[in-house]
């Protein structure tokens, strides 16, 4: 199945194009400006691909936690393209992909267990701890890195980009037995296409997963001016 996956959901917009391996991807760091340089990156990535957009059978897309307005991003262009091109459109969460990344590295494969750790940019970060083939071990959490802490065990791989918030709060001792794996920050559009394709026939919606609530709020008289 050809796969089309996007990533706007942290500090990057990612697209892969995906067909049991990654045929075309592309990624760009970046703060803001997802919304604007999401949609010419699809179409140039599925352009590079060879494939016509006709051919594509599945959209996969990240939906959290991250940021309000780069998840929105994300998933409206995926909601745009999955109705436009009447193919289902399945999530992907950011921790979940940061894992996958991890599970294909050597230094993995002798580790217990992987915890990923990601920016809120606040004083806590987002957590979850997986096993070391990526499942899932516990729900995705908000914690402070001081209690990040205690859901690493000896002989577990730290990745993400809140992997050296979390290090910082071990002792010298501690930290011999955890490996940080610093290359892993984000989520990345190949790692999403491939999990969406391996669930196919138990997919997770695509709904926006927020941990902590959204910044944004609609006033209590919905828009409306009083009277």
């Amino acid at each position: 199945m050809k796969v089309l996956a996007i990533d706007s959901a942290l500090g990057a917009c990612s697209v892969a194009v995906w067909d049991q391996t990654i045929i075309r991807g592309q990624q760009k760091i970046m703060s803001r400006g997802h919304v604007e340089e999401l949609v010419p990156m699809i179409q140039s990535v599925v352009t590079e691909s060879g494939l016509e957009f006709a051919q594509l059978g599945l959209i996969a897309v990240s939906i959290g936690p991250g940021s309000f307005t780069g998840l929105r991003a994300g998933l409206a262009a995926a909601r745009g393209f999955g109705l436009a091109l009447d193919i289902p459109v399945h999530g992907v969460t950011t921790l979940e992909a940061v894992a996958a990344a991890a599970v294909d590295l050597p230094s993995t494969i002798s580790s217990d267990a992987i915890l990923v750790a990601l920016e809120t940019k606040r004083a806590d970060i987002y957590v979850q701890k997986f096993d070391s083939q990526g499942v899932a071990q516990g729900e995705p959490l908000a914690q402070l890195p001081s209690a990040a802490i205690d859901l690493l065990t000896e002989n577990t791989c730290l990745c993400g980009d809140a992997a050296d918030r979390v290090i910082a709060e071990l002792s010298e001792v501690h930290r011999e037995n955890i490996t940080c794996l610093l290359d892993i920050e984000r989520p990345d559009a190949g790692d999403i296409a491939k999990i969406a394709a391996t669930r196919i026939k138990h997919p997770v919606l695509a709904e926006p997963l927020y941990i902590h609530p959204p910044a944004a709020k609609i006033p209590e008289a919905a828009g409306r001016l009083r009277p």
